[in-house]
């Protein structure tokens, strides 16, 4: 094999590990064979979004730096946009894009494009390859960095032209490098965690606050352990709701924008809130009111950014999440600490009848002649300890976010931000875990990337896809009618009548149309058992009104 650009970009990622790499082709063909002759899958998508998308899900749910590709120019442009999430997700994406040849820099090329600089908000480091010979050890800081806390996505700009040049003549080779470093982790003074549990102690309404941090961290058993031990109750961000399992006895259920009444409500209620792995942002915190003001608030995050926010800290500790819940745990455990009794005997009681309601509203809409989303999720949890679930965002995140039921640690992925995600990433997520996934969209959602169902069947992908289906942008359509005065824009919010089961069979999967929770129960126990991607189309209610604030003001929310 003759050592070019392209050989020595394949023997960073094949050293740091890499088995994946997402892509949608775009012309630097040396690139393609260099990577499969190191034996590195490449993983076609139809659109660089998509890819971008893919690489992320995989990102998150292995906990792998995943790289992905664009072309020049416009598949560059592309690549920028999708890595929005994987900023928010601090997902560990590597984006490699071909730049314009050196020898064509301001001749009005084709496809020339001032891309570089794009890519500055989307990322945590931005490089370009002014060298060939450095472009592998380029490659190797790239994903060195993005694997470094505060994780998040990294890119590197290659003029197209370098890639079949000759490379570094001492580029270590697969083997020769040592794996990509697990920083150190910062550990916690010991008298900020006396401050922490004092502070706990002596609060008569303490709440600890779970973000997506403990989930990174994998911190959720000494969570458990600690809400068990001191009698704390427990919320969730929807990032941090799969750090904890649904069976909790103490656990209260989602806060802030997408989220329960009862959960928003304890958390007004706290007096001392210790805030794990979130950021106090405004999604979480909806629109920064929980918690009030005259709470304590202690936050532990190991990103020094994340502490600076709209709350007047009390405490504020950096330092890694996991290490910092053991040493919580052991001073409880010496101490013998226990919070007040009956306040966690008050949360839970609101938590038992938030949930005899729940039940009430699925046993109320179960004869509507429109399918609910209640009952969609109320079915699919029959199978929350079998599957790992991947939901758009939206109304998609609001219902998932605050019904589903978390059976085991890390089950649930969720677009921050980004309607169309759920989707490509929902694909990713496949390939990192052996259990079947099912992602969760709306008709709106699935339109970004409806193609990418072939990718999943040239690849073997087993995933179900369940798209809830109301023909139209529903939560643009309640903002209109609920906060302007039913000034309904019909041409702004609604889609023709499409059956997606069809469009699925002709790509290639397996497909089901259903209108009621029979036909539903049979084709998700089908898709359950099928070795193919599976499509349900789930004709839903449009009128059908998910757990969001959005509309407090107006109108009292039931869930």
């Amino acid at each position: 094999m003759t050592n070019n650009v392209a050989t020595d970009i394949a023997a960073s990622l094949k050293t740091a590990g890499v088995e994946n790499f997402f892509l949608l082709t775009g012309g630097d063909q040396p690139l393609w064979i260099a990577l499969r002759d190191a034996g590195i899958r490449m993983v076609v998508g139809r659109s660089e979004a998509s890819a971008v998308y893919m690489a992320d899900g995989y990102a998150r749910a292995s906990g792998r730096v995943t790289p992905t590709y664009g072309q020049a120019g416009p598949g560059a442009a592309n690549v920028a946009a999708a890595l929005a999430d994987s900023v928010w997700a601090q997902s560990p994406v590597f984006a490699l894009t071909g730049a314009t040849a050196t020898q064509a820099v301001h001749m009005n090329e084709y496809q020339d494009l001032d891309q570089h600089i794009i890519f500055g908000p989307v990322t945590k480091w931005n490089g370009a390859v002014a060298d060939p010979g450095t472009a592998g050890d380029l490659v190797w800081q790239a994903l060195q960095i993005a694997a470094t806390p505060t994780r998040g996505p990294t890119h590197l700009d290659i003029p197209k032209n370098f890639f079949g040049m000759p490379g570094a003549p001492d580029t270590p080779r697969a083997g020769s490098r040592r794996n990509i470093a697990e920083p150190s982790k910062i550990r916690p003074l010991a008298s900020e965690i006396e401050a922490a549990v004092t502070s706990l102690k002596n609060a008569q309404r303490p709440v600890l606050f779970v973000g997506e941090g403990v989930r990174l961290a994998s911190a959720w058993t000494d969570l458990a352990l600690l809400s068990d031990l001191a009698g704390i109750p427990i919320v969730a961000t929807a990032g941090g709701k799969p750090a904890v399992l649904a069976s909790h006895p103490n656990f209260c259920g989602v806060v802030g924008r997408y989220s329960s009444v009862t959960a928003n409500a304890l958390l007004a209620e706290a007096d001392c809130v210790l805030a794990l792995g979130t950021r106090l942002g405004g999604l979480a915190t909806n629109g920064y009111s929980l918690p009030n003001r005259s709470a304590t608030v202690l936050q532990i995050d190991h990103d020094s950014q994340a502490l600076v926010n709209a709350y007047a800290l009390s405490l504020a500790i950096r330092a890694d999440l996991g290490i910092s819940l053991a040493d919580i745990l052991n001073v409880v455990k010496q101490k013998g600490m226990m919070a007040s009794r009956d306040w966690l005997t008050h949360c839970r009681t609101q938590v038992e009848g938030w949930t005899v309601h729940h039940k009430q509203q699925i046993k109320a809409v179960a004869d509507n002649a429109a399918l609910s989303p209640l009952s969609v999720l109320d079915e699919l949890s029959r199978y929350a300890t079998e599957v790992t679930l991947v939901a758009d965002t939206g109304y998609m995140a609001a219902w998932t976010g605050v019904l589903y039921p978390i059976a085991r640690y890390d089950s649930f992925f969720r677009a921050i931000g980004s309607l169309g995600w759920a989707l490509p990433a929902s694909l990713g997520v496949q390939m990192a875990r052996q259990e079947k996934v099912v992602c969760i969209t709306g008709d709106g959602g699935i339109g970004y990337h409806l193609a990418d169902i072939e990718t999943a069947v040239r690849y073997q992908l087993p995933v179900v896809i369940l798209v809830m289906n109301n023909s139209a942008l529903a939560f643009e359509y309640h903002e209109q009618k609920y906060r302007w005065n039913g000034n309904v824009v019909a041409e702004a919010n609604d889609f023709g009548k499409i059956d997606f089961a069809m469009a699925a069979t002709a790509l290639g999967a397996q497909g089901a149309k259903v209108n009621n929770r029979e036909e539903f129960s049979a084709a998700l126990a089908q898709a359950m058992k099928s070795s193919v991607p599976f499509v349900i189309d789930v004709t839903i209610d449009k009128e059908a009104f998910p757990p969001v604030t959005n509309f407090d003001a107006v109108m009292e929310r039931k869930l």
